[in-house]
Protein backbone atom coordinates (compact mmCIF):
# COMPACT_ATOMS: atom_id res chain seq x y z
CA UNK A 1 0.00 0.00 0.00
CA UNK A 2 2.78 2.24 1.06
CA UNK A 3 4.42 1.77 -2.35
CA UNK A 4 1.26 2.56 -4.43
CA UNK A 5 0.93 5.68 -2.37
CA UNK A 6 4.35 6.74 -3.15
CA UNK A 7 4.03 5.89 -6.64
CA UNK A 8 0.87 7.89 -6.96
CA UNK A 9 2.75 10.93 -5.23
CA UNK A 10 5.84 10.73 -7.37
CA UNK A 11 2.83 10.65 -10.67
CA UNK A 12 1.55 13.30 -8.99
CA UNK A 13 4.73 15.26 -8.74
CA UNK A 14 6.20 14.61 -12.45
CA UNK A 15 2.43 15.29 -14.04
CA UNK A 16 2.85 18.72 -12.37
CA UNK A 17 6.19 19.57 -12.83
CA UNK A 18 5.45 18.44 -17.06
CA UNK A 19 2.56 20.73 -16.95
CA UNK A 20 4.11 23.16 -15.65
CA UNK A 21 7.29 23.61 -17.96
CA UNK A 22 4.54 22.84 -20.97
CA UNK A 23 3.26 26.22 -19.37
CA UNK A 24 6.21 28.38 -18.82
CA UNK A 25 7.49 27.43 -22.49
CA UNK A 26 4.32 29.09 -23.53
CA UNK A 27 5.04 31.97 -21.04
CA UNK A 28 1.92 30.83 -18.47
CA UNK A 29 4.37 29.69 -15.92
CA UNK A 30 3.38 32.69 -13.56
CA UNK A 31 -0.09 34.87 -13.21
CA UNK A 32 1.74 37.74 -14.43
CA UNK A 33 3.78 37.12 -17.27
CA UNK A 34 4.36 39.24 -20.32
CA UNK A 35 6.74 37.90 -23.33
CA UNK A 36 9.31 40.48 -24.23
CA UNK A 37 10.72 38.68 -27.20
CA UNK A 38 9.29 35.14 -28.64
CA UNK A 39 11.58 32.91 -29.84
CA UNK A 40 13.45 35.24 -32.41
CA UNK A 41 16.12 33.16 -34.29
CA UNK A 42 16.89 36.41 -36.83
CA UNK A 43 18.26 39.98 -35.84
CA UNK A 44 16.48 43.35 -36.05
CA UNK A 45 18.38 43.04 -39.89
CA UNK A 46 16.50 40.03 -40.65
CA UNK A 47 19.86 37.97 -40.36
CA UNK A 48 19.92 34.03 -38.92
CA UNK A 49 20.80 34.13 -35.18
CA UNK A 50 23.72 32.28 -34.30
CA UNK A 51 25.77 31.62 -31.27
CA UNK A 52 29.48 31.06 -31.50
CA UNK A 53 31.10 27.75 -31.74
CA UNK A 54 33.84 26.34 -30.95
CA UNK A 55 34.13 27.87 -27.56
CA UNK A 56 33.16 28.08 -23.77
CA UNK A 57 29.65 30.27 -23.97
CA UNK A 58 30.38 33.04 -21.97
CA UNK A 59 27.24 35.93 -21.29
CA UNK A 60 27.34 39.38 -19.95
CA UNK A 61 24.94 41.85 -19.04
CA UNK A 62 25.17 45.30 -18.77
CA UNK A 63 22.37 48.84 -18.18
CA UNK A 64 23.59 50.90 -20.79
CA UNK A 65 22.34 55.49 -19.90
CA UNK A 66 22.27 57.80 -22.13
CA UNK A 67 21.57 61.42 -21.77
CA UNK A 68 19.36 62.72 -24.42
CA UNK A 69 20.98 63.57 -27.32
CA UNK A 70 24.04 61.16 -26.83
CA UNK A 71 25.04 58.72 -28.77
CA UNK A 72 27.07 55.46 -28.73
CA UNK A 73 30.28 55.75 -30.98
CA UNK A 74 30.04 53.43 -34.03
CA UNK A 75 30.84 49.70 -33.34
CA UNK A 76 29.76 46.22 -34.46
CA UNK A 77 28.87 43.16 -32.07
CA UNK A 78 30.61 39.74 -33.78
CA UNK A 79 28.21 37.52 -31.38
CA UNK A 80 24.20 37.98 -30.81
CA UNK A 81 22.93 40.96 -28.39
CA UNK A 82 19.51 40.87 -27.02
CA UNK A 83 18.58 44.19 -25.83
CA UNK A 84 15.47 45.72 -24.08
CA UNK A 85 15.24 49.41 -23.33
CA UNK A 86 13.97 49.89 -20.16
CA UNK A 87 13.47 53.87 -20.12
CA UNK A 88 13.59 56.46 -23.39
CA UNK A 89 13.64 56.24 -26.64
CA UNK A 90 17.24 54.70 -29.16
CA UNK A 91 17.58 55.20 -32.52
CA UNK A 92 20.33 52.87 -34.21
CA UNK A 93 21.54 53.52 -37.48
CA UNK A 94 23.48 50.89 -39.60
CA UNK A 95 25.75 50.74 -42.14
CA UNK A 96 23.31 49.67 -44.57
CA UNK A 97 20.07 49.63 -42.95
CA UNK A 98 17.31 52.56 -42.80
CA UNK A 99 17.53 53.60 -38.87
CA UNK A 100 15.40 51.95 -36.19
CA UNK A 101 13.75 53.42 -33.19
CA UNK A 102 12.91 51.15 -30.12
CA UNK A 103 11.13 52.92 -26.92
CA UNK A 104 10.25 51.60 -23.33
CA UNK A 105 9.40 48.61 -23.24
CA UNK A 106 10.44 47.06 -26.39
CA UNK A 107 13.12 44.07 -26.81
CA UNK A 108 15.51 42.93 -29.90
CA UNK A 109 18.22 40.71 -31.09
CA UNK A 110 20.88 43.41 -32.54
CA UNK A 111 22.63 43.09 -35.40
CA UNK A 112 25.72 41.02 -35.74
CA UNK A 113 28.94 42.15 -37.58
CA UNK A 114 27.38 45.26 -39.05
CA UNK A 115 28.74 48.75 -38.29
CA UNK A 116 25.92 50.85 -36.59
CA UNK A 117 25.72 53.68 -33.49
CA UNK A 118 22.13 54.58 -31.21
CA UNK A 119 21.84 57.71 -30.58
CA UNK A 120 19.25 58.51 -27.42
CA UNK A 121 16.67 60.77 -29.65
CA UNK A 122 13.81 61.33 -26.87
CA UNK A 123 13.99 64.22 -24.27
CA UNK A 124 14.46 61.54 -21.17
CA UNK A 125 17.33 59.28 -20.16
CA UNK A 126 17.73 55.72 -22.24
CA UNK A 127 18.58 52.76 -20.33
CA UNK A 128 19.08 49.92 -22.06
CA UNK A 129 19.42 46.34 -20.48
CA UNK A 130 22.05 44.81 -22.98
CA UNK A 131 22.78 41.05 -22.71
CA UNK A 132 25.85 39.52 -24.97
CA UNK A 133 25.25 36.05 -25.69
CA UNK A 134 29.28 35.76 -26.57
CA UNK A 135 32.19 33.38 -25.91
CA UNK A 136 35.37 33.31 -24.11
CA UNK A 137 38.36 35.17 -25.81
CA UNK A 138 35.94 36.88 -28.06
CA UNK A 139 35.26 40.49 -27.53
CA UNK A 140 31.39 41.83 -26.92
CA UNK A 141 32.15 45.06 -29.32
CA UNK A 142 34.26 46.16 -31.92
CA UNK A 143 35.60 49.61 -32.72
CA UNK A 144 36.78 50.28 -35.91
CA UNK A 145 40.33 51.91 -35.90
CA UNK A 146 40.64 55.57 -34.89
Amino acid sequence: MKSAVLVGACCLVLGGYVISALAEENGEAYSNTEVLLHKSETTITKQPLFYPTGRQAQVTSLIITLAPGEAVKEHMHPIPLYGYILDGELTITYEKEAPLTFKKGEAFIEAVNTWHYGKNTGTEPTRILAVFMGAKDLPNVIRPPE
